[in-house]
């Protein structure tokens, strides 16, 4: 049931990995939908309004599709259902994405995307031999034609760049990328007039949250003189964790994030279940500046790990649905007031600007 695509037309990454565990979990899946599909006289996707899973109704259907998302979309399919359950096909606009291509961008915003898209994914090997960069860098000055108004903001690169490790097709993955800007981030949240009120909203509504379910470590937090908008680097949010997690793992987050109903707040479950998992070393932390090299150190900040780890980051995360509510109306209050504050506010493009006495210097887009 995997859809058949000329091999040479995929990156290495989709190629060269290891057999899917979960690859026969979703065959079978999808196999009884085209049984379902034959029974009822629908001979192929289009006459059930198309897509692999087509209309879920059912509430087998939607349990047994949200348990095969939690445990993992196979990466061949991934580009297909990513773009079948987010809608992202809604945006297309028939030949939009060549004339955005070929459309002037200012050069200040080529600058910033020429001098971002070497740093990215720069541990990917096959993200580099399959030109990469280049198709990164279409991709964003795309972007960058379409939302005017919005401009290049760092962060983007980086989720650009694992979008196009899932999906193949430069204009399937900038459509993907618009979806995400529209409707899982808020409104104007990559503004730069807005001077990272969003991304710094998130981060104050997550410590809010730290207090609610995670007392001793909001009191050691303020013990340490560590504010509510410092609570965890702001690129945690800005970029969809794309700049934190492994590979595996952000897949796994944005499988759920992108694909199930109601999930569209889920990377507030991730930050928190990271905090949760690192709680002993945040704890151990006797001042603020062993907070914060303790944040930046990957061997200490646990952000990483294998299988089991990453089914464990996940069933954290999932577990706490039930405890984040309200996300949303948490969301608009914190950046409305800090909006009301935006006058005082330096300019916060870099994640590690946001950190005190962090020299500013731009951030690691190496993930």
């Amino acid at each position: 049931m995997i859809p058949q695509i000329d091999k040479d037309e995929l990156p290495p990454t989709l190629t060269d990995r290891r057999d899917d565990p979960h690859e026969a979990a979703w065959n079978k899946f999808l196999l009884n939908i085209t049984k379902a599909r034959s029974r009822d006289g629908k001979q192929d996707q289009a006459d059930d309004g198309g897509g692999l899973i087509g209309p879920l109704v059912g509430q087998q259907k939607l349990k047994a599709l949200g348990q095969l998302v939690m445990a993992g979309i196979p990466m061949q399919l991934r580009q297909y259902i990513w773009l079948e359950l987010s809608h992202a096909d809604s945006l297309k606009e028939p030949s939009a994405y060549e004339s955005y291509i070929r459309e002037e961008v200012d050069p200040a915003e080529i600058d910033a995307i020429v001098n971002d898209v070497p740093r990215t994914l720069t541990q990917s090997r096959s993200f580099y031999t399959n030109k990469g960069f280049e198709r990164l860098k279409e991709v964003l000055v795309a972007f960058v034609a379409k939302y005017d108004n919005l401009g290049y903001t760092q962060g983007l690169n980086s989720i650009a760049g694992y979008l196009l490790l899932a999906i193949p097709q430069n204009e399937e993955a900038f459509w993907m990328l618009c979806k995400m800007v529209d409707e899982y981030f808020p409104e104007e949240y990559f503004a730069r007039e807005n001077a990272m009120t969003g991304p710094l909203a998130d981060v104050i509504v997550l410590r809010s949250y730290v207090r609610e379910l995670m007392p001793q470590l909001a009191k050691h937090m303020d013990d340490l003189d560590i504010g509510p908008q410092h609570t965890v680097p702001v690129r945690w949010f800005f970029t969809a964790f794309s700049n934190v997690l492994g590979e595996d793992a952000l897949m796994r987050v944005w499988d759920i994030w992108l694909c199930l109903p109601g999930q569209k707040t889920f990377l507030f479950n991730v930050a928190l279940a990271l905090l949760m998992q690192n709680a002993s070393g945040l704890l151990a932390c006797e001042t603020e500046g062993e907070y914060w090299s303790y944040m930046d150190d990957k061997d200490q900040c646990k952000v990483d790990g294998d299988a089991e780890w990453v089914n464990k980051l996940i069933k954290a995360a999932v577990e706490l649905r039930k405890e984040l509510q309200k996300v949303g109306e948490r969301r608009a209050w914190e950046a409305k007031l800090l909006r009301r504050k935006v006058g005082s506010c330096e300019a916060l493009y870099s994640p590690d600007e946001m950190r005190p006495g962090s020299g500013g210097h731009a951030p690691d887009n190496g993930r």
